[in-house]
């Protein structure tokens, strides 16, 4: 059945009617309205028009225009469907699939053929004749589950572990299945059932609140039964604690923002064996210093040592890192060739005598009218050049204290002397790593707002770093359950412990996989000592042995 429009075209097609023939004119507008009441008095006969098939035909143009692109296999079933039924059998399948348990993890055929045979025997199929069209629905279901997958992104998923977002570019590409997709969807009825939105009236303020305890869970958002049923699937086996992991994320960092338990749960992952292709992050080796002892969980098998000479009188206690030191202002090594020679072949017979050290550690000098960088440089080539036989030593500068206005500075104890530096080592292309002193560069520094830049800062130059010196300061955790996060506030039924500020934010500089040394500086007992490490491990450190 034809359309007015339709019709006259139609028709002027078979006249061969040309209207932008201004001669004709007359002839022509007699012409059209002569098709418009053939049209109606003889075409549209209303004794022998179904008016009810013209509205399906209608609805017929509609859905095959909407359809065109997305189901190209599965048109003409829509189709011919519809004209049997008047019902829309790809928004009934795709609305009752998408309710499927699991249906993001969906990957084969055997998977499809239980998706139509459960659909065919649901209540609403069930004596309509559907499973006649099986065939067909496996081919619609194909073409829906195209439709409903998304390629993996890891935008907001960047505090990863890199081989984890590789395995799940990994099952993308062999499977089809995007697991950062299938994390969201699993943790959306934890999020309806535990979390409650409350409106405070007199403050005008929306609450928050998470009313399920995720930490230290040995079962969160029941893992263990979710990965039971689905250990079938090839990507999925030997791969809960990953599995588990990505379902973490997105609970922290998307729905509770409790963002800082983060580092610590990677690496009790890790220490429990939960995953086996995740590494621990925050890697600290923890280095002896005389007089102090760590607590006996943590093993230390490197020694922090001192020297003002290039000399040492004992035989370090194994593995040791030797720092270059100076005395007050007697910096002269580092301003006459002569003397940093002489540093030179004591290093060099400290070295043959007791073995290379894992870092020779320097203390920058200090700044004066006639020495600056370049001159430090000039100097530093000299003694770099003479340590190159030892390969796998680090050459490592640490940043100086602050010192008092009236006295000269050192080259490098602001973090903007820390990252100009860098900026020359690496466009001169040498050897030399930095150690950052982060009680030193944070002194006086109490509030986020006084030392968030600097952190942010060095967190550029991440990679260049090899080690940290920290003392105690008031990095101690405090208990609270609420964060605020723009203009809302999340809370926790639950009181979590949250680390200080100044410690998530050393956390955070140093979020990779490597491993860098630990000088605990300034201790004044085994007891402050055990309190700092403690701290760096809620803080989502962990601790190793060399090498470990």
């Amino acid at each position: 059945m034809l359309t007015v429009e339709q019709y006259i075209a139609k028709m002027k097609k078979k006249d061969k009617l040309d209207e932008f023939n201004f001669r004709n004119h007359a002839e022509n507008m007699s012409n059209v309205i002569k098709y418009v009441m053939d049209y109606f008095n003889a075409y549209l006969d209303p004794e022998a028009v179904d008016y009810e098939k013209i509205k399906v035909e209608q609805s017929v143009s509609k859905i095959e225009q909407e359809i065109g692109n997305i189901f190209p296999k599965s048109k003409d079933f829509i189709v011919d469907y519809y004209r049997q039924t008047k019902s829309r059998i790809d928004k009934m399948y795709r609305s009752w699939f998408n309710e499927l348990k699991y249906v993001d993890l969906f990957y084969c055929k055997e998977d499809l053929n239980y998706a139509v045979d459960e659909f065919c025997d649901s209540r609403k199929m069930r004596e309509t004749g559907i499973e006649q069209y099986k065939d067909r629905l496996i081919i619609l279901c194909e073409e829906i589950k195209e439709q409903e997958i998304e390629k993996p992104s890891i935008t907001g998923f960047k505090y990863l572990d890199h081989s984890l977002i590789a395995w799940v570019k990994e099952v993308y590409r062999g499977y089809g299945v995007n697991l950062f997709q299938f994390a969201q969807s699993y943790i959306r009825p934890y999020y309806k059932e535990y979390v409650e939105l409350i409106y405070n009236r007199e403050r005008e303020q929306f609450y928050y609140i998470n009313r399920y305890n995720h930490r230290y869970n040995n079962n969160p958002f029941d893992i263990d039964e979710m990965y039971e049923e689905n250990r079938h699937r090839p990507f999925i086996n030997g791969r809960k604690g990953e599995l588990e992991m990505l379902v973490m994320h997105v609970w922290i960092f998307e729905n509770v923002h409790d963002t800082e338990y983060w580092p610590e749960y990677m690496n009790l992952c890790v220490s429990t064996g939960r995953v086996s292709i995740v590494g621990p992050v925050n890697i600290l080796i923890p280095a002896k210093i005389k007089g102090m002892e760590y607590p006996n969980e943590i093993q230390s098998s490197i020694s922090f040592i001192e020297t003002m000479t290039g000399s040492i009188k004992e035989q370090p206690e194994g593995t040791y890192i030797l720092r270059l030191h100076y005395d007050k202002d007697n910096d002269a090594f580092w301003k006459d060739t002569a003397k940093l020679n002489q540093i030179i072949q004591n290093l060099s017979d400290t070295f043959a005598k007791y073995g290379e050290p894992f870092a020779l550690e320097l203390l920058p000098p200090l700044r004066a009218p006639e020495y600056n960088e370049e001159e430090f440089f000039t100097q530093y080539r000299f003694l770099e050049k003479s340590m190159k036989k030892y390969r796998d030593m680090k050459i490592v500068l640490v940043n100086g204290p602050r010192r008092h206005s009236s006295k000269p500075k050192y080259l490098m104890q602001t973090t903007e002397d820390i990252v100009k530096l860098r900026g020359i080592v690496k466009e001169m292309k040498f050897k030399m790593k930095f150690a950052i002193d982060i009680s030193k560069l944070m002194k006086n520094k109490t509030y986020l707002s006084q030392f968030e830049d600097d952190f942010n800062q060095l967190a550029e130059m991440r990679n260049a770093i090899v080690g940290i010196h920290l003392s105690k300061l008031s990095t101690r955790s405090t208990f609270a359950n609420y964060l605020y996060k723009g203009d809302k506030v999340y809370l926790n039924k639950h009181d979590y412990p949250r680390i200080s500020e100044f410690m998530g934010c050393i956390s955070a500089l140093l979020n990779d996989n490597l491993s860098r040394y630990f000088i605990p500086d300034g201790m004044s007992s085994t007891y402050e000592l055990e309190e700092l490490t403690d701290d760096l491990l809620r803080a989502g450190f962990t601790f190793s042995t060399q090498g470990g």
